[in-house]
């Protein structure tokens, strides 16, 4: 646990600051997954002197506001606690993203990364990843992440070292190309009168530059070419892409959920098209489940909160609604419980969508007729499993 954790990392590269231990679990499981050369610390009176004397490489603050992050950063840095270099990341809600986003444009913190909720796991560990790699060889670091994602398709693994190859080759020759040039340009100004200026430099032009860049679009048309013929091979790439950034949910979390009455289905597309209501008021997850229902055949509407999710039933009949616990103006479970009583939804199937932080709130959520749930984040076919089992196809 973080409390007794003390002795163990005197001098961990990686430290992750709270107020409270539950608020970074996530986090830190994450990034135990990328190095054991790490230490979560909840922030308490002897903070200061922990953390002067750990000197980590890279700091990630989880307080819980913005506000509070900045002013122990600022504290560590006024009283020289951070007197070696170090690569500082700031955690946020979603909802604190643009004062986060704000704060590294003015280069108070390196980086930043929305872990409430978490939805980009991936994007965490990039983050770490370009921190320590500013002080330390990054070669065990890369191995790390290889072993999290190394169930990708052999199909991906080569078209991403066949992209990796190419560009190299690009900046070599570009660079080449280029000092090329300058030394041409170079040896002839200086030997060049004034007068003798214009008609040089159209020869210089004609005779070297020209047939260098020419050269140099040709070797890189090629490459374009060959990389674009690699694309066309892989069949239902985008798919795939998905697949692989979205991972899957852990069987701990699905366990999470036992005992409250729901369950996955199984995946089939729709027979014909169907309406479903989204009640999300994350745009990004919100566009991506959307995306997902949409390209096989559903039709979906969009709302962002409980109170225009209700204006929507008195109106529409639905095959089927999706909709987040926790919503802004009404959350989900008294937003559900308007649907079963009244307008044109009473027995319309309702799904949750959850990012499995409250169990009883989705045992309380069912008794009031739920139909299923997706756990945030899900791949597409887990999004589909459950829609199209509670939609009755």
């Amino acid at each position: 646990m973080v409390s007794n954790n003390r002795i163990a990392k005197r001098h961990p590269a990686v430290l992750v600051l709270a107020n409270r231990e539950d608020d970074i679990q996530g986090v830190a499981q994450l990034i135990s997954e990328q190095t054991n050369d790490f230490r979560c610390l909840v922030v308490k009176k002897t903070a200061l002197d922990d953390i002067e004397q750990m000197a980590p490489k890279v700091i990630l603050f989880a307080l819980s506001d913005v506000k509070k992050s900045i002013c122990l950063y600022n504290m560590l840095i006024k009283e020289k606690r951070l007197v070696k270099n170090h690569y500082s990341v700031l955690l946020c809600s979603n909802k604190e993203s643009g004062l986060a986003f704000k704060c590294c444009l003015k280069n108070l913190f390196d980086s930043y990364f929305v872990y409430q909720p978490l939805y980009e796991k991936f994007r965490l560990q990039l983050i770490v990843y370009e921190g320590l790699k500013q002080f330390t060889d990054s070669d065990t670091y890369i191995e790390s992440l290889d072993n999290i994602i190394q169930n990708q398709s052999e199909e991906l693994n080569s078209l991403i070292e066949m992209g990796l190859s190419y560009k190299a080759s690009v900046v070599e020759e570009i660079n080449k190309s280029r000092e090329e040039v300058n030394s041409i340009n170079q040896d002839i100004l200086n030997k060049l009168p004034d007068s003798m200026h214009k008609e040089l430099l159209s020869e210089l032009n004609e005779t070297h530059i020209q047939p260098l860049l020419s050269a140099l679009e040709e070797s890189l048309s090629s490459k374009l070419l060959g990389l674009v013929d690699g694309l066309k091979q892989s069949k239902d790439l985008n798919n795939l892409l998905m697949q692989q950034l979205q991972q899957p949910i852990k069987d701990k979390q699905a366990s999470e959920l036992q005992g409250t009455g729901l369950s996955n289905g199984f995946l089939e597309e729709p027979e014909s098209t169907q309406s479903i209501l989204l009640v999300e008021d994350n745009h990004i997850y919100r566009e991506m489940i959307s995306d997902v229902l949409s390209n096989v055949g559903y039709e979906i509407e969009q709302v962002d909160d409980g109170l225009a999710a209700i204006k929507k039933i008195k109106l529409t009949q639905y095959d089927l609604i999706v909709m987040d616990l926790f919503l802004p103006n009404l959350d989900g479970l008294n937003t559900t419980k308007h649907i079963r009583n009244v307008g044109k939804n009473i027995k319309t199937p309702v799904v949750a969508l959850t990012g499995n932080k409250n169990k009883q709130l989705v045992k309380k959520w069912a008794e009031h007729g739920l139909d299923g749930y997706i756990l945030k984040p899900s791949t597409k076919q887990e999004i589909l499993a459950v829609v199209n089992k509670a939609i009755g196809n």
